[in-house]
């Protein structure tokens, strides 16, 4: 689901490219970071649908939701509390997926399975 959630996010980014680069200028964050993040959603998105360095890319989704979550949802107001609560919760079920790894329906399971026989 998370993974789901962060791949439209990302495609959104590619849509709306200008109002993220100006919602970034107005939480100071440098525009630069805006082609990474897209990358990180999308890219990471379809990695970890695909069992596809599923442990490397969820440390990277997780840390990006907490920041995300510091940087863009700042004071108080219930709507912010709602997409920062979405957003610890995304990161604790990418470091659930980072201990536990992919699973037998991945390409990192039958990359690993076919090292072994080699």
């Amino acid at each position: 689901m998370a993974v789901g959630l962060f791949f439209a996010s990302g495609v959104d980014k590619i849509a709306h490219y200008a109002d993220n680069v100006q919602l970034m200028a107005t939480n100071n964050v440098p525009a630069f970071f805006l082609p990474l993040v897209i990358l990180l959603e999308v890219g990471g998105g379809i990695a970890i649908a695909l069992g596809f360095l599923t442990r490397f890319t969820s440390v990277f989704m997780a840390v990006f939701s907490v920041v995300a979550g510091f940087l863009f949802y700042q004071g108080y107001s219930h709507a912010h509390l709602m997409v920062w609560l979405k957003n610890i919760s995304c990161a604790a079920g990418f470091l659930l997926l980072c201990l536990n790894g992919s699973g037998k329906w991945s390409i990192d399971h039958l990359i690993q399975r076919r090292f072994a026989r080699a």
